[in-house]
């Protein structure tokens, strides 16, 4: 047998990892210290304590900031840090924190002396962009540490002890070290896109372990975070392993796990069995069974909620953040992933995912038609049939059956339009209620118009408006930048102060023609 050539080995290596920072956007960053923190008991002390500590400045990137016991908690230690002089920014996207933005939760903060800021509130000059949300999770502290992670401020993620709800399961990491220069221009950007003054430069954190690692800052329409998935899939040789919280795969993603199980590699995708978006879960079991055709083991969580976003590949790689694997993470949020390549850690995350596979139901192939099942029975409701609550269980089953049944008409009429795959034969009654709905469109359009002109015609008006709204924004942007254009030129003329140039003297009432290198608009403002 050859012996392999080290020189080859270390090419492939390079290349892969110069594929990395390309699909990732960012590059490998070493000298980090990185340390896992699981569920709310562990990442909410932390979080707590690093605040308190705080004595220079505490910057919050968070998607939901509730308005209850521990978001209330939160919220006081950062106003008590704005009042000891601490420079305190949080922005909150206004959609995850709609009711305590209208209700005035964060008064107390801002009165404090704190900054804060929402991200895209409803705007007519938004539009159709107001569903692009800012998912991200992170808190940097004194810029010499940042929690990076899937758990959001509220006190949901701490269960209810009092009624036997068990907390959500969820993953974060602590890290410092060079990564950190990455999170400070990531929050900076979230911030100057909320109209606020960017962050104070600050010197290049200093090397503090040995862990290399990645932070990918997902923005609207950057699929940084969809092409490093999709990379590691095709990159992993023995296991991947992921979990997800609310998983509505691309058919690009599904078929890279498909194919990578094909190749014998180990992968396994653990979901919530229960999710706190019912729906989700509904829509994320019509992807099963491609998957379990291909070989992929998967999973349901028993517990209330698992909230992690998670994976791990071949216990070398590991990716840690508030990304789900859906179209709205992908490509309409602000999201921000860690991406780690080191082996103890990558290693102890795996150990946790075997860990909460004892806490996990997978679902199989059975029944003569090869239909998902679960591999054990679930215990039952415990409703007796002629109960009162046996109606509302029924009407969930009901809804969920057809919360099915609707994504796999909208597959089959995917498949049936672009021609990407042969139909099964499971897909009949899906084509049948594709066609008949059809059918039956085109008979009411057809005796009442107004049916298929009026979403047309709304459609159309709200994007009028939002064009309309945003042209008049951009033309009084115009505006102020001729207005403060002009101002200086007669500052400058009022004066009559000379100024030097690279071929003489020029006056301030006299023109001089502009350098080469000088770039102006139409309306004289220097680009």
């Amino acid at each position: 047998m050859k012996t392999p050539d080290p020189a080859v080995g270390m090419a492939g290596r390079a290349l892969a990892e110069q594929a990395l920072s390309r699909a990732a956007g960012t590059p490998l960053l070493g000298g980090n210290q990185a340390r896992l923190l699981y569920d709310s008991g562990e990442n909410f002390p932390a979080w707590l304590a690093a605040i308190r500590e705080a004595r220079a400045s505490v910057y919050i990137e968070m998607y939901l900031f509730a308005d209850d016991a521990f978001g209330r908690t939160l919220r006081d230690a950062l106003a008590e840090r704005a009042r000891a002089g601490v420079d305190v920014r949080l922005l909150v996207d206004w959609f995850g924190c709609a009711r305590e933005c209208l209700g005035g939760f964060f008064r107390p903060l801002q009165a404090a002396g704190a900054q804060v800021r929402y991200y895209n509130p409803p705007s007519l000059s938004v539009g159709l962009g107001f569903v692009g949300r800012n998912h991200r999770k992170q808190i940097i502290v004194d810029t010499d540490r940042v929690f990076v992670g899937g758990l959001c401020a509220s006190s949901r993620w701490e269960g209810n002890p009092d009624a036997g709800v068990e907390p959500w399961r969820d993953t974060g990491v602590v890290l410092a070290g060079p990564v950190l220069a990455e999170a400070l221009a990531a929050f900076s950007d979230s911030w100057a896109s909320c109209g606020g003054e960017p962050l104070p430069a600050a010197s290049a954190p200093a090397a503090q372990g040995g862990v290399a690692a990645r932070l990918i800052a997902t923005t609207p329409s950057r699929a940084n975070l969809m092409r490093l998935d999709l990379m590691i899939a095709a990159f992993a040789r023995e296991t991947l392993w992921i979990t997800d919280a609310y998983f509505m795969a691309t058919g690009t993603y599904l078929s890279a796990l498909q194919n990578a199980a094909r190749d014998g590699v180990d992968v396994r995708l653990l979901v919530p069995r229960s999710s706190d978006i019912g729906w989700i879960a509904t829509v994320s079991r019509t992807q099963y069974r491609p998957l379990l055709e291909a070989g992929v083991r998967v999973f349901e969580w028993n517990g209330p909620m698992i909230h992690a976003k998670t994976a791990v590949a071949d216990a070398r790689w590991a990716r840690i953040g508030s990304s789900n694997l859906n179209v709205s993470s992908w490509l309409a949020n602000r999201e921000l992933d860690v991406s780690i390549e080191d082996a103890a850690l990558a290693g102890e995350l795996a150990a946790r995912f075997y860990q909460d596979l004892d806490h996990a139901t997978e679902v199989v192939l059975g029944g003569k038609r090869g239909r998902p099942v679960l591999s054990q029975p679930r215990r039952g409701d415990g409703v007796p049939l002629l109960s009162p609550a046996a109606g509302a269980v029924r009407a969930r089953a009901t809804a969920r059956a057809a919360a099915r049944q609707a994504v796999r008409i909208g597959d089959t009429l995917g498949a049936v339009v672009r021609g990407t795959r042969e139909l099964e034969a499971s897909e009949a009654s899906a084509l049948l209620t594709l066609g008949a709905s059809l059918l039956l469109v085109a008979i009411a359009v057809g005796f009442f118009p107004w049916l298929a002109a009026a979403p047309l015609v709304l459609l159309l008006a709200l994007g009028g408006v939002t064009i309309v709204a945003r042209s008049l924004q951009l033309y009084r942007q115009r505006r102020a930048r001729a207005d403060a254009a002009a101002g200086g030129k007669n500052a400058a003329v009022q004066g009559g102060m000379p100024a030097k140039t690279g071929g003489g003297e020029t006056f301030a009432g006299e023109a001089a023609a502009p350098a080469a290198d000088q770039v102006f608009t139409r309306d004289d403002t220097r680009l």
